[in-house]
């Protein structure tokens, strides 16, 4: 997690952290492991896009990501645009595990972070959730990063906030399954308003279907 530099925000962090440990310890005894469906039974059509292809990760990425199950899935709109959907699924918090948030891992990886903010994207019947929109590049390819987490029935963009609402579900249903939500839409010649598009109509058409995943 990273934790924001001035003193007043850390210190929430920390205040956060200590609540859900005695949460995790008041209700250790009645946490409840949801039984969900495997990840690799999520629908092969989201709207219009048709599933292509699973990919899986690498072991080292499995070792240091510990999800208890994932989706690593290429679609494609109508037409020809590809994009990738990634879903980390975390089953309990209890053990210290927990989404690992891109605008970290992907400069790992190499790629540079051309700009980040926090988007609502509306969904169908004019709800909206909110989400990350990451831009990053490398070696001259851009891409188009939109991702949230998906904490108990409810979508949240920042990762403390994801922490902060855990509390609750812990309490009230004895869960603490998270999950992290990625969409990856790649620029095509540096048409990033394209990219953001197709990205946030896949998010709008995907977030109905994750819910009713995890419910």
């Amino acid at each position: 997690m990273r934790l924001p530099n001035h003193n007043g925000a850390a210190a929430i962090v920390i205040l956060v952290l200590l609540a859900q440990a005695g949460a995790y310890y008041a209700v250790s005894a009645k946490e409840v492991i949801p039984h969900i469906a495997p990840w690799s039974d999520f629908p092969a059509w989201v709207g219009d896009w048709r599933a292509l292809n699973d990919t899986p990760m690498d072991d080292a990425v499995i070792a240091e990501l510990r999800p208890d199950d994932y989706l690593n899935r290429n679609y494609v709109s109508p037409s020809g645009r590809v994009l990738n959907l990634f879903v980390g699924y975390f089953s309990s918090r209890r053990d210290g595990r927990a989404p690992h948030s891109p605008e970290w891992c992907l400069p790992g990886a190499g790629w540079k972070s051309l700009s980040t903010r926090v988007v609502e994207i509306e969904l169908a019947g004019g709800n909206r959730i909110p989400a990350n929109e990451y831009v990053v590049e490398k070696t001259g390819q851009r891409c188009v990063v939109v991702y949230w987490y998906h904490q108990g029935q409810k979508a949240i963009a920042s990762e403390l906030g994801a922490q902060l609402y855990a509390i609750p579900d812990m309490v009230l249903h004895g869960r603490t399954d998270t999950s992290l939500v990625r969409v990856i839409t790649q620029s095509q010649t540096d048409d990033v308003i394209g990219a953001r598009e197709a990205g946030f109509d896949f998010a709008r058409e995907a977030y109905p279907l994750i819910r009713e995943h995890i419910q």
